[in-house]
């Protein structure tokens, strides 16, 4: 929220429903009266495995194909968040992650995913991955505490 406050933009929490079936954390805006669009923030990110979700654990659409305009991705070695589209990576994904199934996390990276027991497809990307994007922004950490 301090980041995108920092920028000037207005805020504001989504709905419970909204982030559970829109995939929307927040909802950010140049102005009170102007248009809205929402952010799915994903946090626990590391440079070397950011995960992106294709289906979720119920095997409905995941994230990527959610109601968000912009993926914010919380990667502190970038000193803030890595900001990009939500269509343009979920068009790099399905053009770069294969498909083909892999058994073992550790073999995700541009390979299909899904956990025991589960019915999410997920897969890992990189950073160098998404800061090709022509959409890539780093929104830095806010200073105000």
């Amino acid at each position: 929220m301090r980041a995108a406050r920092q920028k000037g933009l207005l805020v504001t929490k989504s709905t419970h429903t909204e982030d559970m079936h829109q995939h929307i954390d927040y909802w950010l805006a140049m102005s009170s009266n102007g248009k809205k669009w929402g952010v799915d923030v994903k946090g626990n990110n590391l440079p070397d495995e950011i995960w992106v979700e294709f289906n979720n654990v119920q095997g409905k659409p995941g994230w990527l194909y959610g109601g968000a305009a912009i993926i914010a991705f919380d990667i502190p070695e970038e000193g803030g968040f890595s900001i990009v589209d939500r269509e343009e990576l979920a068009f790099f994904c399905e053009k770069h992650v294969l498909d083909e199934a892999v058994s073992n996390k550790s073999d995700a990276y541009l390979k299909r995913y899904t956990r025991k027991d589960r019915q999410d497809v997920i897969s890992i990307l990189k950073l160098h991955d998404i800061k090709n994007l022509m959409s890539y922004r780093v929104w830095l950490y806010s200073k105000d505490y």
